[in-house]
């Protein structure tokens, strides 16, 4: 398929938006699993916010036919020294055509030079997953979507559980980096516009924070421990009204408690990094960028 990658503007959004939306469903539908996104509106949101941010470097595929149409879509987020690509979709009434491939390409070219590269790919999307091998991306961990309500428990002593401030953002680039050696700083900021990070005190010093506690593709966040996750999970479950969402290690301790505690595991990821990476020290959320 005769086609052209370049890079996306503001009224691409729509048409990117029902791709988006329609090759989600369709690898979700065929595999058993339920949506990512609720609606055509909801994905093209989404991809709306990232093809206008000045930190997200945006390219579409466009075929050179009469008609010209975006056959797909792919995204580099660049706000901090690791960058993360996609989400990456491709029409799914054309794939096959090598675009995903060009798509990837074109992100990796951008990010030549950087730490490293991640992404999070749907574990049972072996398509995908073998174009991201074959482009130099190793599998490092496996992760599940969790999502629900923990039964009541009360927060131990010593803890506070409030919102995140502007004041807090120096301790949260600490923490970060003390976990995971790198800094997510400039998206934690973006987060903090939207007035949804969380962050558990212990003794009066900052112990953990996660940025969107009810949406798992935006929520990332850090704990010095275990026991800080799992007092910064219970009180914001406390302070929001719907269920909480978000990725965690099949590996983590913490796992067999939120299990039991009300959560459930909704969906397979698998981290796969290009570049600088090392095993977490502590106890971390990422979001679907990585």
């Amino acid at each position: 398929m005769d086609v052209t990658i370049r890079s996306a503007i503001d009224p691409d959004a729509n048409a990117c938006g029902r791709i988006c939306y329609e090759g989600f469903r369709a690898i979700n539908e065929r595999r058993g699993f339920p949506p990512i996104f609720a609606s055509v509106e909801v994905a093209t949101r989404r991809v709306a916010a990232f093809i206008s941010h000045p930190s997200v470097f945006s390219v579409v595929a466009e075929t050179n036919d009469g008609d010209r149409r975006i056959v797909g879509f792919n995204f580099l987020s660049e706000h901090d020294p690791i960058r993360a690509i996609g989400p990456i979709v491709i029409d799914p009434a054309i794939q096959g055509h090598g675009i995903g491939r060009r798509l990837m390409q074109a992100a990796l070219d951008r990010a030549r030079g950087a730490r490293g590269v991640r992404l999070m790919q749907e574990s049972y999307n072996l398509q995908s997953f073998s174009l991201y091998a074959g482009l130099g991306f190793d599998a490092q961990e496996f992760f599940v979507v969790l999502s629900g309500t923990p039964a009541a428990e009360m927060v131990q002593p010593g803890y506070e559980i409030r919102p995140l401030t502007k004041g807090d953002i120096g301790a949260c680039e600490s923490l970060h980096a003390s976990v995971l050696s790198y800094s997510r700083t400039n998206e934690l900021l973006d987060a903090l516009a939207t007035g949804e990070p969380i962050a558990a005190l212990r003794d009066g010093h900052l112990s953990a924070y996660m940025t969107m506690p009810t949406n798992w593709l935006a929520n990332h966040g850090v704990a010095a421990t275990d026991e800080d996750l799992r007092a910064l999970i219970l009180g914001a479950a406390q302070a929001r009204h719907e269920p909480l969402s978000f990725l965690l290690s099949a590996r983590a301790s913490l796992l067999r408690w939120c299990l039991n505690h009300g959560f459930r595991a909704l969906r397979p990821m698998t981290l796969m990094t290009i570049g600088e990476y090392r095993e977490p020290d502590g106890s971390y959320i990422p979001s679907v960028l990585y």
